[in-house]
C-alpha cells in the first residue's frame, strides 16, 4: 500500500456504448495499468465492474473486482460502487459519480447536455442536470480535458472553474494497430483521393455544412469519405443512394480508421460543439492534414497545426477544401505541424494527472 491508499476506477463505462466519452476512458484505463506495471500508486489500482463484466483484454497489471446488486447503469453507480470503494478513492472517468462518496476524483468532459440539448434524450438531460452540479459539490477533486469546457461547465452547471484540474485527452492509441487498407479498396478510395468526415452520427459534427461546402469545392478527382452512424441527410429515408463523390464507410475499427487517416487529404472537422476534439489528434498523429471550425476547444488542441475556418461559414470550409486540394505543399505543412504538435497529447500523460489528483483526493 502507498501513501495514496486503494485507488479504484469506476468502471461503469464497460457496459455502455462506445462513444468519445468511452474511448477516454479506456484509454486512460489502458495508461494506467501500463503505470501499474512500473510500480508506483497505479499498482494499488483496482478496476470495479458490475457482475458479470470482465476485464478487459489487454489489462494485465490491474486487479480487477466484480459486484454489486445492479448489473449496471444508475444503480450499480449510484448504491453499489460506494459500498465497493469504501476503503480508497474512487477514479470516475465517465462524467458521473456516486453522490455518496467524496474521497473521489471525477472527470467531466463537457457540458453538452445543456449547451446542446437538442442532442440529447430528456431523461439524459435531467440526469446530467440533477447529478453533475451535485457531485460538483460534493467530489474532493474534478478534472476536464480543456480549459474551454472548463468555462462551459463552470458556465451551465455552476462548478467554480478553479476546482477543475485540466487533464487532456491522448490520440497514440489509434497508433497501436497496423493500418487496415482494404477499407479503401471496399469503398473505391484511393489514397489521397478523398477528405474524410468522421462520427457523422452525432449533430455537433455538422454534416450538412460538409456537404454545403463539399458541393461548392467540387475538386476534381477528389472524393468524400464519411464515418459513423447512418444519417437521412446524406441517405435519404428509404434508399442508400449518397451524393455525388460522397462513400459512407460505416462504422469502422481503429485499424481502419488508421488507414482512413493516412490516405486522406485531410480530415474535415467544423464541429460545432466539443469538449476536446480527439478525432484531430488521431488525425495529426497519422500525418493527416486537419480543416477543422474555429470552436474554441478544437482552436485549443488544434493551434497552428490546422486550417481553421469560422464556424458555420461554409464559403470558407468550401476555400479551405479548394486549397487542401491544389496545394500538396499545404498538406505537407500541415501534417508535420501536426506531428509536433500532438506530442504534447498522450493518454500516458493524462492517466499521470489523474493519479496525481486521487493522491491528493487521498490526503
Amino acid at each position: 500500500m502507498t501513501a495514496t491508499g486503494r485507488i479504484y476506477i469506476n468502471g461503469r463505462f464497460l457496459t455502455q456504448r462506445r462513444t468519445g466519452v468511452q474511448r477516454f476512458a479506456m484509454e486512460v484505463l489502458r495508461a494506467v495499468d501500463a503505470l501499474a506495471g512500473e510500480g508506483g500508486p497505479a499498482a494499488q489500482a483496482v478496476l470495479l465492474t458490475p457482475r458479470g463484466i470482465v476485464k478487459p483484454e489487454g489489462i494485465a497489471h490491474l486487479a480487477h473486482r466484480a459486484g454489486g446488486r445492479f448489473a449496471g447503469g444508475y444503480g450499480w453507480e449510484q448504491l453499489d460502487l460506494p459500498r465497493l470503494a469504501s476503503d480508497g478513492v474512487l477514479l470516475n472517468l465517465g462524467g458521473l459519480a456516486p453522490l455518496a462518496k467524496r474521497r473521489q476524483v471525477v472527470v467531466m468532459h463537457d457540458a453538452s447536455p445543456k449547451a446542446v440539448p437538442q442532442a440529447f434524450s430528456r431523461p439524459f438531460r435531467l440526469a446530467y442536470g440533477v447529478l453533475v452540479p451535485a457531485t460538483g459539490r460534493i467530489a474532493a477533486r474534478l478534472a476536464t480535458v480543456s480549459e474551454f469546457s472548463r468555462a462551459e461547465i463552470a458556465r451551465w452547471y455552476g462548478i467554480p472553474a478553479e476546482r477543475f484540474a485540466i487533464c487532456h485527452e491522448g490520440g497514440e492509441h489509434i497508433l497501436d494497430q497496423p493500418a487496415d487498407a482494404g477499407v479503401l479498396a471496399r469503398n473505391g478510395l484511393r489514397p489521397g483521393g478523398y477528405f474524410l468526415a468522421v462520427g457523422m452520427g452525432a449533430k455537433n459534427k455538422n454534416l450538412p455544412a460538409i456537404l454545403d461546402a463539399y458541393a461548392r469545392a467540387a475538386p476534381q478527382g477528389i472524393g468524400l469519405a464519411l464515418t459513423g452512424a447512418r444519417s437521412s441527410r446524406v441517405h435519404g429515408e428509404d434508399g442508400p443512394a449518397l451524393p455525388e463523390g460522397v462513400t459512407h464507410c460505416g462504422f469502422v475499427s481503429d485499424a481502419e480508421l488508421r488507414a482512413l487517416y493516412e490516405g486522406a487529404c485531410a480530415l474535415v472537422y467544423p464541429s460545432s460543439y466539443e469538449g476536446f476534439g480527439l478525432p484531430v489528434v488521431e488525425a495529426m498523429n497519422c500525418g493527416c492534414p486537419v480543416v477543422a471550425s474555429n470552436q474554441p476547444a478544437l482552436q485549443e488542441v488544434a493551434g497552428d497545426a490546422a486550417l481553421i475556418v469560422p464556424l458555420g461559414d461554409a464559403a470558407a470550409l468550401a476555400s479551405a477544401l479548394s486549397r487542401i486540394a491544389a496545394e500538396p505543399g499545404l498538406r505537407e505543412m500541415l501534417a508535420a505541424r501536426g506531428r509536433a504538435r500532438v506530442a504534447r497529447f498522450t493518454w500516458r500523460a493524462t492517466a499521470r494527472i489523474l493519479l496525481d489528483l486521487c493522491g491528493a483526493a487521498a490526503r
